[in-house]
């Protein structure tokens, strides 16, 4: 049994299509890259020797003689492993001055888009989606909008640019930070997962990343987490969004 290269769901023999988001087995991942988002048949290595690096992505040690910065599966490597990390990313702290309150069944109003905000101050974007379309809603330091994304599709990833590893995010960050920020996420970070048949939404971090926030809780990789409108999310300790019905 084969497992769907966008969101991970088991395939059952004989089936080309994944049933939870619709994804071809065979054609949902550019062949000239080799990646994959399922998990590495090799182990996490436990200690890496003097001047060795690994894959965060298929898990293989190169010595000091492998020069490049790129594993052959097209992922950056590492000289650290996860658990040698010195400490936890930290725990951002929440923007909104006002206690987070259980969801009641009523969708919470969305902060108004500011007409007042100078053009050049922000990338351009689309604008705000029509009433009733689940989206992502990026928010900046000074608690405003910066964009809004539809949840158009039923598997939908988020990351930053990547075009020489041949990463193309569905949610693309890059272009609204600076090189350090931006940095700090995973160029194949989370993935935003819908269910059609009960209209429900959830967000599932992926091996690698550097950080997922749901709130005030850190997220485990490959788990999935059930959105709600006005849930809070942190990437990487730094790039806040929220999921919204716009």
């Amino acid at each position: 049994m084969s497992a769907c290269a966008i969101c991970g769901e088991a395939i059952p023999d004989g089936s080309r299509t994944c049933a939870m988001c619709g994804s071809s087995a065979e054609d949902c991942m550019p062949s000239a890259t080799g990646l994959r988002l399922e998990k590495p048949a090799r182990p996490l290595p436990q200690s890496l020797p003097p001047g060795c690096r690994y894959c965060p992505g298929c898990f293989e040690v190169f010595g000091p003689a492998y020069t490049d910065t790129f594993c052959r599966c097209g992922v950056e490597l590492s000289s650290e492993l996860p658990h040698q990390a010195s400490e936890a990313p930290p725990m951002a702290p929440i923007l909104e001055d006002e206690p987070f309150a259980p969801f009641d069944g009523e969708l919470p109003p969305m902060a108004p888009v500011l007409d007042e905000t100078p053009a050049a101050s922000m990338p351009a974007g689309p604008m705000k989606p029509e009433p009733g379309t689940p989206c992502l809603v990026l928010y900046g330091t000074d608690k405003q909008p910066m964009q809004y994304f539809a949840l158009t599709k039923d598997a939908m990833s988020i990351g930053r640019l990547d075009a020489v590893a041949g990463v193309f995010p569905d949610i693309d960050l890059d272009q609204w930070f600076d090189r350090g920020t931006i940095r700090k996420i995973s160029r194949q970070h989370a993935l935003i997962l819908r269910n059609r048949a009960a209209s429900t939404f959830v967000l599932r971090p992926l091996l690698g990343n550097t950080g997922t926030q749901l709130e005030t809780q850190m997220l485990e990789p490959q788990q999935d987490y059930p959105l709600r409108p006005g849930l809070r999310i942190i990437l990487g300790g730094v790039i806040r969004l929220k999921f919204e019905i716009a």
